[in-house]
């Protein structure tokens, strides 16, 4: 009775697994569906107008491609410029402005962020290796940020000495893809692999 009992918990746990990526994709849409919704309401709320309401989301959506478009197209837009320079001459926040920016670059890949290495480090001990961005360096000291499974945005920021990082050819999507899949998503795992592998040689 009792193997009768773990052979259907194990179906279960298999059968719901099988629909994570399902569950999560109904999960993010049905968020982006209710920031939409929440977004219309507040905005009727103060047009007291369906069509004006309406259009001014679609205004709000058209000025999001533009920017996108622009800052694809051309590196930069003169708005957010603008925009930049505005808030640098602000003291109370030119330095969180100043850090989202650059989060934001590295976690879009645009701009500084394609910029990024993405590295391997011994962490939180030796023998345990993980994905980590290199951010900054002076001299021999790297700044990493190591990234936490399966939220990426998450993790800690460490000081390492150049010589404890090994370079990767990984793109930031690929670190990305990895580390939110918690490993199932493994891409350019031979050279990963070899690197790892020469790194323990070397030791011996």
């Amino acid at each position: 009775m009792s193997t009768n009992i773990k052979l259907l918990l194990r179906y279960i746990f298999v059968g719901a697994l099988s629909l994570f990526p399902l569950i999560l994709v109904i999960v993010v849409v049905n968020y982006l569906k209710n920031l939409g919704i929440s977004a219309y309401l507040s905005l009727h709320d103060y047009t007291d107008s369906f069509e004006l309401t309406l259009a001014l989301m679609a205004g709000v959506i058209a000025v999001f491609a533009v920017l996108g478009f622009s800052i694809e197209k051309y590196g930069r837009s003169i708005f957010v410029s603008m925009i930049d320079s505005t808030f640098e001459k602000i003291p109370a926040i030119r330095s969180v402005y100043s850090v989202s920016k650059k989060l934001a670059a590295m976690l879009s890949g645009g701009e500084d962020g394609t910029k990024k290495e993405v590295v391997l480090v011994e962490y939180p001990k030796e023998g345990l290796w993980v994905p980590a961005y290199l951010l900054n360096r002076h001299e021999n000291i790297c700044v990493l940020f190591i990234p936490t499974s399966p939220n990426p945005t998450s993790g800690y920021t460490v000081l390492v000495d150049e010589t404890k990082i090994k370079k990767t050819t990984l793109s930031l999507q690929e670190a990305s893809s990895f580390i939110i899949s918690m490993g199932a998503d493994f891409p350019q795992k031979e050279a990963v692999s070899a690197l790892i592998q020469t790194h323990q040689i070397s030791k011996t």
